[in-house]
């Protein structure tokens, strides 16, 4: 279906900001690109024939459509106000924020303006997790029952020094990285599992937030609901993603996310009724990463339709997120990342 094409303003001019822009439709046009470091900016306008702005305000004059924000953790909200005020829709990049506090009023802003959020996770579009999730939700291999994820990489030279080290930046560590796309992962395929146990670790980068944890999620009571057990790690010297999911009669794994991950493969282990060994089918992907465009194409095609549809992925998942980590971090050695989130 065609569509009118959209007018676009980045702010964020960084790694992500440009694949953002890389992503967009041929039809959409970047209309304006803010970056806190200029060049940043005047780089990525002069490449889509955008203009370069000097400020947030010049950029949302320019009376963009949808607004893309993809900056430090810190600035997300803020941002993501001011161009809802200004009568743009937004595509915000995870976590949307600081904490469910700064998520609440998000919605708040997204209610008054009449305008639509999505938020960046764009995980649901890698090809391999969108086929797991829809042979998930069709319910033809039973119940799911349990679900395991794992997803890490090795950071780099310097990394503790980054602003993703810094809480009051981030508002946590490996938790508020990668754990955020886990944990959205496990609410879309799970639903709204609440934190059952958590243990976070710092165990090479000096830094004060956590390089590595591990997550429960689940109901304490009962003896069949289903569960999910994540881990997220900045300790993975060979970059590594794999998910697992476990219905009645069938076991369905992904792995791999393309590039430094490697290529997605999915495997469907289907169970036979004398079970043994199950059939298994395996579907391998093309190495180019196009969960981004088909992140863009899901927005502006909802936008397109101007009615409510869901959005596979939007402040409502971003705050189901934040709640579980700000409950991994409460109490212990990290309890201090809660208050840098409050602030």
């Amino acid at each position: 279906m065609r569509r009118t094409p959209l007018r676009v303003g980045i702010i964020g001019c960084g790694r992500m900001g440009a694949k953002r822009a890389a992503a967009l439709a041929p039809d959409d046009e970047v209309a304006g690109c803010f970056d806190a470091l200029p060049a940043a900016a005047e780089e990525l306008a002069r490449e889509y024939s955008a203009k370069p702005c000097a400020g947030v305000n010049e950029l949302l004059a320019l009376d963009p459509d949808v607004v893309v924000v993809a900056v430090t953790h810190e600035r997300l909200a803020d941002l993501t106000e001011a161009a809802l005020e200004a009568g743009a829709h937004v595509l915000v990049e995870k976590p949307a924020g600081l904490g469910t506090a700064q998520i609440d009023r998000l919605l708040g802003a997204q209610e008054r303006s009449g305008r639509r959020v999505k938020v960046g996770f764009n995980h649901r579009f890698h090809p391999g997790i969108a086929r797991a999730a829809d042979e998930v939700h069709s319910g033809r291999h039973g119940d799911l029952m349990h679900l395991r994820a794992r997803y890490g990489h090795g950071g780099r030279p310097g990394y503790e020094g980054e602003w993703r080290a810094q809480p009051e930046r981030s508002g946590g560590g490996e938790l508020t990285d990668q754990g955020m796309h886990l944990l959205d992962l496990s609410h879309w395929l799970a639903g709204p599992l609440p934190l059952h146990s958590a243990l976070l670790r710092t165990h090479f980068w000096d830094a004060p937030v956590e390089d590595n944890a591990a997550l429960i999620l689940g109901q304490g009571e009962g003896r069949d609901g289903p569960w999910a057990m994540l881990h997220v790690t900045w300790t993975e010297w060979k970059n590594m993603f794999s998910l697992e999911i476990y219905c009645r009669t069938a076991k369905l794994q992904v792995d791999g996310l393309v590039g430094s991950y490697g290529p997605q493969r999915l495997r469907i282990y289907r169970m036979r009724a004398e079970l043994g060994p199950p059939d298994l089918e395996e579907v391998g992907y093309p190495v180019e990463d196009g969960s981004w465009a088909a992140e863009w194409e899901h927005f502006a095609g909802a936008l397109a339709a101007g009615d409510d549809r869901a959005l596979l992925g939007d402040l409502a998942d971003a705050r189901y997120a934040w709640e579980q980590a700000e409950a991994a971090y409460a109490g212990g050695p990290y309890a201090g990342m809660r208050e840098a989130i409050a602030r």
